[in-house]
């Protein structure tokens, strides 16, 4: 990444708000329960958090700190090295509102694998009822 491009995994998305972008994209939190709750509720409060229906529609182990929801269309673009896949996204950019940027290195575990054991991906991740996969990056 020595020309500050990084690959990533580019998806188009239409929502209708930001803060309904941002409820798909990033992982949400309920409230801490207080310090007065029993052992078991926190523990139920931990199990249930934190919710994250990118990485759960995606089926992927994802890190959170690679992810990203693009400004604008221009903002991912300019990330891009090739010019070729900068025409690609720009021949796209009027088909979504949004666009939600994943490092490469930010999936490290395939949810639907059987297999009990640490495994490199096999898979690329594919577009969902929400989401539009178009791509590796750089």
């Amino acid at each position: 990444m020595q020309d500050g491009c990084w690959p990533f995994h580019l998806f188009g998305a239409n929502f209708a708000t930001e803060s309904e972008a941002k409820k798909f994209v990033f992982e949400q939190w309920e409230p801490e329960p207080p310090e007065s709750v029993s052992e078991a509720e926190y523990i139920s409060w931990e199990d249930r958090n934190p919710t994250w229906r990118l990485a759960e529609e995606l089926g992927f182990s994802m890190d959170s700190d690679f992810v990203e929801l693009a400004g604008t269309p221009q903002d991912v673009i300019a990330q891009i090295r090739s010019q070729s896949e900068r025409a690609l996204v720009s021949s796209r950019v009027g088909e979504f509102t949004h666009f939600i940027m994943v490092g490469s290195n930010a999936i490290w575990g395939d949810r639907r694998s059987t297999s009990t054991q640490v495994e490199p991906l096999v898979r690329l991740p594919e577009s969902t009822a929400t989401i539009t996969y178009l791509g590796l990056f750089n």
